[in-house]
């Protein structure tokens, strides 16, 4: 049943694909490092790029730093300074961010993101409220447990006062060491404020602990 549900947001990601409708494609490799923690706090290093998937042209390109606070009841803070370069935009990011997981029952879990970006796009500072939820559930493959889960992303951009991006994906966390993990996700974005409004993305995120 899980993996029939995997399937039918994969298939609800690409359906743009069958309508014919434009849509931006991208490929997302993304890897974020936290250093070994002292006192329960990380600090944490990140590089992600935006690549056209016909050229591998960059369209976006992310280096960050940041730290990382110790869990307590499920929920932990992390504080994030970005910069994001595309071909003819600088954009700096200020973003406090809390992270919580809720334990459903019979091996599911609920995972929350939310955050605040606040934001200097070439001198213009403007705000995002993101809220990231994901539900999920390990599975055994091969005898390896391997987190499955469904994600959905809502975005507010002060500048145009209005919830107008939403993301939906599919992913897969493998475990390749006790310390590292990567995640595989195919992801389907609709912006009212772009065009064209769909993006279609698959990507890859490296995670490391030092």
């Amino acid at each position: 049943m899980r993996l029939a549900l995997l399937a039918s947001v994969l298939l609800a990601a690409t359906s743009v694909e069958a309508s014919g409708q434009p849509a931006i494609h991208e490929y997302r490799p993304e890897i974020i490092v936290t250093s070994p923690r002292v006192l329960g706090f990380g600090a944490q290093f990140l590089y992600e790029q935006h690549l056209e998937t016909n050229t591998l042209a960059p369209n976006e390109r992310t280096q960050g730093i940041g730290i990382v606070s110790p869990s307590f009841l499920h929920v932990r803070a992390a504080l994030e300074v970005r910069q994001v370069q595309q071909p003819t935009v600088l954009e700096h990011r200020y973003i406090p961010t809390i992270f919580s997981t809720i334990p459903l029952g019979a091996g599911f879990e609920l995972r929350n993101r939310t955050r605040v970006e606040i934001r200097d796009i070439n001198r213009a500072w403007s705000r995002r409220w993101q809220n990231r939820s994901a539900f999920g559930h390990d599975i055994d493959i091969a005898g390896q447990d391997v987190f499955t889960y469904v994600q959905l992303e809502l975005s507010y951009d002060s500048r145009f006062s209005a919830l107008n991006r939403i993301d939906k994906a599919v992913g897969v966390r493998v475990p390749i060491t006790s310390k590292s993990s990567i995640d595989t996700f195919l992801t389907r974005q609709d912006d009212t404020r772009r065009n064209p409004r769909v993006l279609i993305a698959g990507g890859a995120l490296l995670r490391v602990a030092l």
